[in-house]
């Protein structure tokens, strides 16, 4: 099969059929050179954390200590209102960037890291039921 130009369109033809068009050489392909591998290194592995209790009383704590009203407040880190009285009635969970820029301004930690528990396995007579499974702090 040949490359060749026919009425201006390109075409894969035969020896026979290229005689009714132009043959278009084919570049000669060039082999790459394998480019060296670069190292790549991973992001830190951030430490899993949880929020801590009462975070709504220690952000209204810290608020307060900085004179600051609520309304003064979300203006300065740039959120709404109803979104920082929310957070601070503990009725949402900030996310992560909300708790960092939370933390950042008023200089508090909200945040603590995650305590995995192992499951004690216990000895049930009878069938297993949810009390048997739940752990109550």
């Amino acid at each position: 099969m040949f490359k060749a130009k026919i009425e201006g369109t390109v075409l894969e033809v035969c020896e026979e059929c290229l005689r009714y068009g132009e043959k278009i050489e084919e570049p000669k392909r060039i082999t790459k050179i394998p480019k060296k591998k670069k190292l790549v290194s991973l992001p830190p592995v951030e430490e899993e954390t949880v929020l801590v209790n009462n975070y709504g009383i220690l952000i209204i704590q810290a608020r307060k200590k900085r004179n600051l009203t609520r309304e003064e407040f979300a203006k300065k880190i740039n959120e709404k209102e109803s979104v920082i009285r929310r957070v601070e009635s503990e009725e949402m969970k900030p996310d992560d960037a909300l708790t960092k820029k939370i933390e950042k301004f008023l200089e508090i930690k909200l945040r603590k890291p995650y305590e995995k528990k192992s499951i004690q396995k216990k000895q049930v007579k009878g069938e297993l039921t949810l009390g048997d499974i739940v752990e109550i702090e």
